[in-house]
């Protein structure tokens, strides 16, 4: 993975990401290779739920779901500071079956464990990998 692109706007400006970060990992023995191929994640979408007060519903996931074009491909991370209402992974489960999209859910917590798993110079690719199976076995 390269730098991310800081909210970038589509050319009409309706809609604006909040980093986007390419995947020029081909090699599928990386994690985000195999990312790459298994979901098309050429165009990794981040979004930020910083949400205090309010919950983490379905509409969040509907947005981020939206913003996933064709040539992005079909991962895209909610990076949230709480876990989202059950609404949310209802909706997520609902894109995974119609269109085969991932939305991840990853909480500050996982951030500070990719911290760890690179200290220990290891991927910290390896967590989005096993979150991703994760949803996978939950899905239904």
């Amino acid at each position: 993975m390269v730098r991310p692109i800081i909210q970038p706007r589509t050319y009409s400006g309706t809609n604006r990401r909040d980093a986007v970060f390419p995947n020029r990992n081909f090699d599928e023995k990386h994690g985000w290779g195999l990312l790459l191929r298994e979901l098309e994640a050429r165009m990794v979408l981040f979004e930020f739920k910083n949400y205090e007060l309010i919950d983490i519903g379905h509409e969040e996931v509907i947005q981020t779901e939206n913003y996933l074009t064709e040539p992005m491909g079909k991962l895209a991370i909610m990076v949230c500071n709480k876990l989202p209402n059950d609404g949310a992974h209802i909706q997520r489960n609902n894109i995974y079956s119609r269109r085969r999209k991932v939305v991840l859910f990853i909480t500050k917590e996982h951030l500070k464990e990719m911290l760890f798993i690179k200290e220990r110079g290891e991927d910290p690719c390896d967590l989005i990998v096993d979150l991703v199976e994760r949803f996978y076995l939950q899905h239904e």
